[in-house]
């Protein structure tokens, strides 16, 4: 009897202790970057609403991002922004207003604070008047004067082979739309490149830059579903979200 009662006893006690070290794991677990995606508005070629959800969706099936959605860009005037990491800016067309003068303050704030943008396909074209929008983007396409050739595949070729974001990536073939001649001359690190017929140039896809204290990042590929389902947009798109959240990078 005294014998099950002591094996009775070491069973608790290693209960406790396996409880004990799942709740430290647990503690452990590193926390999800919290993501903003602002939406709300397009051009007809594209479609914000399936654009932002297959956003979240890769962002969030990797298990590293807890991710929201605001269709509003009112939102960048709340409070509650300083609560996420990271923006994600999905959106675009020439003729949209330019956010209030609340929340054009409470955007650049934000990322002078040392918090993460980044910057996808057509959000280069928004608020075309608002000149510190171009800075903080640091290329924007200017209406009659940016463009792109037909739809169509072509090479991306990785150009910082040293750069979080792309270390140990390689060169890959998409099917998208190439920009070109987009303006501008803040100082940007250009970290994946591509040649577009239309310009006759080198163009830059994906390229970094600081503005204050924060991290900014675009990346002008994602045009449609075929081209959101490219393996290495995908891949592109959570580090680049990393790394302007956090200044690091994961890799899978």
């Amino acid at each position: 009897m005294r014998q099950a009662k002591l094996s009775i006893v070491g069973l608790c006690f290693l209960s406790i202790m396996l409880s004990a070290g799942a709740v430290q794991a647990a503690d452990k677990a590193p926390e999800k970057i919290k993501v903003l995606v602002v939406t709300g508005f397009d051009v007809g070629a594209h479609n914000w609403q399936e654009a932002s959800s297959d956003t979240a969706a890769i962002l969030s099936e990797s298990g590293r991002f807890d991710v929201k959605i605001a269709e509003n860009l009112d939102v960048f005037a709340s409070p509650a922004l300083k609560d996420y990491d990271v923006l994600v800016l999905n959106y675009g067309f020439w003729s949209q207003a330019d956010p209030s003068d609340e929340a054009k303050a409470g955007l650049l704030d934000y990322v002078k604070s040392g918090k993460g943008v980044v910057a996808l396909h057509f959000a280069c074209s928004s608020f075309q008047d608002w000149d510190e929008y171009h800075e903080l983007v640091g290329r924007w396409w200017k209406k009659g004067t940016g463009g792109h050739g037909p739809f169509g595949k072509f090479t991306v070729n990785i150009k910082d082979k040293e750069h979080a974001i792309t270390k140990g990536l390689k060169d890959f073939e998409t099917e998208d739309e190439l920009y070109a001649k987009l303006d501008g001359d803040a100082k940007i690190e250009v970290l994946a490149t591509a040649f577009s017929e239309w310009s006759g140039k080198v163009e830059p896809i994906v390229f970094a830059k600081s503005y204050g204290e924060g991290r900014v990042v675009q990346n002008v590929l994602g045009h449609g579903p075929k081209a959101r389902a490219n393996e290495s947009y995908q891949e592109l798109l959570r580090r680049c979200t990393e790394w302007a959240a956090t200044g690091k990078v994961t890799t899978e």
